[in-house]
């Protein structure tokens, strides 16, 4: 009974780890919904840390957190039965949080983009060259290939990630990442024909 009492926090510990692993990829790839509230329970918190150290935000800590796990429920057929799940959620949580950073990264180009299309707004002399630019980029965006421009879309205007889009039209995500790089080069020239 001594020795229960005294070790009672590391066998409490080896039980606790005994029951993670208990949960088989297989059991998920089944689609059993009990061990995926199972996994579910006892990840979330570490999902969580993963991305709230990373992001520096926790309301996208907690969003980044729950697409990880709908992403395993959502691919749960491709799961390794050799892997541990907890290294393939955390695959999967790296995917999202590079993807997330990313989209940010994205956000601020727009951003700045704008800001410097106001100020060129606001400043004297520059409305009708900017009524140009802007015609120039309506211009470049009507004369791109129908699927550059539906890709484009996707990514800008419903702020889709290269691999949603990829997964949508049934290509690569490396063709994905070709078309957006040359739509942008497109626009760009259109830009800077007027400067």
């Amino acid at each position: 009974l001594f020795f229960l009492c005294c070790n009672l926090p590391a066998m409490t510990t080896a039980l606790i780890n005994q029951h993670m692993t208990a949960i088989s990829p297989q059991w998920i790839k089944r689609g059993d919904h009990d061990a995926f509230v199972q996994l579910y329970n006892q990840l979330h918190g570490k999902v969580f840390r993963f991305f709230a150290r990373r992001a520096a935000d926790n309301y996208a800590a907690e969003e980044l957190t729950q697409q990880t796990f709908i992403r395993l429920w959502q691919f749960r057929e491709t799961l390794s039965c050799e892997l541990p799940l907890e290294k393939q959620i955390f695959v999967i949580a790296h995917s999202l949080l590079v993807n997330h950073f990313a989209k940010l990264a994205v956000q601020q180009k727009v951003r700045k983009c704008y800001r410097r299309l106001q100020t060129m707004e606001n400043s004297s002399g520059y409305h009708g060259q900017t009524f140009e630019r802007k015609n120039q980029v309506s211009t470049a965006l009507k004369l791109l290939p129908p699927a550059r421009k539906k890709i484009l879309i996707l990514k800008g205007v419903h702020d889709y990630s290269n691999h949603d889009i990829a997964r949508q039209l049934n290509i690569s995500v490396k063709t994905v990442e070709d078309h957006v790089s040359k739509a942008f080069r497109r626009i760009r020239q259109a830009m800077l024909s007027l400067v």
